[in-house]
């Protein structure tokens, strides 16, 4: 596919979403109602994310990456999915008596999860988008950005793939085997007190 494709392609995918500035404030109330958890295995994972899921199941790394991540390499580089059930459900998607939705892993949710429906389609930092298909948005009282949870996914979305480029490109490792290495020494890095591997430290960067 050629650049101009990959750009009408991204300019198709974000003009059905509402763009921010970091600075906008946004309305969202969370409804319960598990639509952004059963739409298939879309939610891409860093290797913080595996660790934290991991160490909260009480599960080593290897074992939560068979049991619940599907990994695609492409152009040399891995890329890790939370897997979902035979109806695109997320694994860890559960539900009341009563109807009522919920994660068994909230505390430990991945990043993607923990921000929708804001969604960071680039790195830069300066706008991100608001999923207008959520039944959640435009509910609640206006509130800014959660800026702080923003700034430190974008701080694991890039460190990830750095590590991963290093592994790969420079050093001459097979994808597979560079995940590993890395999810080894992230695993390593939260066992030692790593501050991103902190779950309350996450939950003071704010939500949405």
């Amino acid at each position: 596919m050629g650049t101009d494709a990959r750009l009408d392609e991204y300019e198709e995918y974000t003009a059905r979403l509402i763009r921010l500035r970091a600075s906008d404030m946004f309305r969202f109330r969370c409804t319960r109602c598990g639509r952004c958890c059963s739409g298939g295995p879309n939610v891409s994972l860093t290797i913080f994310d595996v660790v934290r899921m991991a160490r909260f199941l009480e599960i080593d790394w290897k074992s939560f990456l068979k049991g619940y991540v599907k990994v695609i390499i492409a152009d040399l580089m891995p890329h890790m999915l939370l897997r979902g059930d035979d109806k695109g459900r997320c694994l860890f998607l559960a539900e009341k008596p009563s109807g009522e939705k919920l994660c068994v892993i909230y505390p430990a949710r991945p990043m993607r999860c923990r921000l929708y429906p804001v969604l960071v389609e680039d790195l830069s930092g300066k706008h991100v988008f608001l999923d207008p298909r959520s039944p959640g948005v435009g509910q609640g009282p206006e509130r800014p950005l959660p800026r702080k949870l923003i700034s430190h996914y974008i701080w694991e979305r890039r460190e990830h793939y750095k590590r991963l480029y290093k592994l790969i490109f420079d050093d001459g490792m097979a994808p597979l085997k560079a995940l590993y290495k890395s999810l080894e020494d992230a695993w390593r890095e939260a066992e030692a007190g790593a501050k991103w591997a902190d779950l309350d430290y996450l939950e003071s960067l704010g939500s949405t």
